[in-house]
């Protein structure tokens, strides 16, 4: 008896406010090489400790770290001028 079931592909989720703003905040702190200091972080487990470790780990869960390397320059100036110009809505 042979095994025929391929593995459904799952879609990627979608980017949330919440990580843009994070990842926005990550970046303005850590200049142009952000994301090799945040993958440094990743690999490392030091993520943690880190002004919102929490949600930084939450991001590296959910999207992957190849994500957030992947992320274009682009898609995160968009989002922080679109952040910028709506207030802030933490529960």
């Amino acid at each position: 008896m042979t095994d025929n079931c391929v593995p459904a592909r799952v879609p990627m989720p979608a980017w949330t406010d919440e990580e843009l703003r994070t990842l926005v905040d990550f970046r303005r702190r850590n200049g142009r090489c952000w994301k090799n200091k945040l993958l440094d972080l990743y690999l490392f487990g030091k993520d943690d400790s880190e002004p919102n470790g929490a949600a930084l780990r939450w991001i590296r869960n959910r999207q992957g770290p190849s994500r957030v390397h992947a992320l274009p320059k682009a898609m995160l100036d968009d989002a922080e001028a679109r952040l910028a110009a709506a207030p802030e809505q933490r529960p």
